[in-house]
């Protein structure tokens, strides 16, 4: 029986070739490599936009009006689960306008793949998880970001 090993050394080209098609994937869609590359460092940039984004925009008197939401802000900064900080993101992206700026400034993602997502898929995504379709935030992350992938 062969092993990934032997399949990767038998056809090394393709995987190079499939590396090549995702780099170049990542330099032209920022929430692509958000989501998808291994390396947190435009995820922990585009999280630490939102929070405090979210902060300033959300305040009372120069103070979040929710302890629970400043803590869940903290918790999504600070915490190494892509899984916290990818909800965080989604959730912007389908309720706050200018996290699709966000994105969208500078031609970072494709505007048309962009605007499709969040007024579609997110869209329905969002609504079935407020319905309870989804078992868990995990599940509901998970599909969102298969939608956008595949998109």
């Amino acid at each position: 029986m062969a092993t990934l090993a032997d399949t990767e050394s038998q056809y090394p080209h393709l995987y190079h070739q499939a590396e090549k098609i995702e780099q170049t994937r990542m330099s032209k869609d920022l929430l692509y490599r958000v989501i998808m590359d291994p390396d947190i460092t435009e995820l922990n940039k585009a999280v630490a936009h939102f929070t405090k984004t979210i902060r300033e925009k959300r305040t009372e008197n120069g103070k979040l009006s929710s302890t629970r939401m400043n803590r869940m802000l903290d918790l999504c900064e600070a915490d190494p689960n892509r899984l916290l900080k990818h909800s965080l993101i989604l959730f912007a992206l389908q309720l706050e306008p200018w996290a699709v700026t966000y994105f969208m400034e500078q031609n970072r993602s494709p505007p048309e793949k962009l605007s499709s997502f969040v007024s579609t898929e997110l869209k329905d995504a969002v609504s079935q998880l407020l319905k309870g379709s989804y078992t868990s935030l995990q599940a509901f992350v998970e599909d969102a970001r298969w939608r956008y992938v595949v998109l």
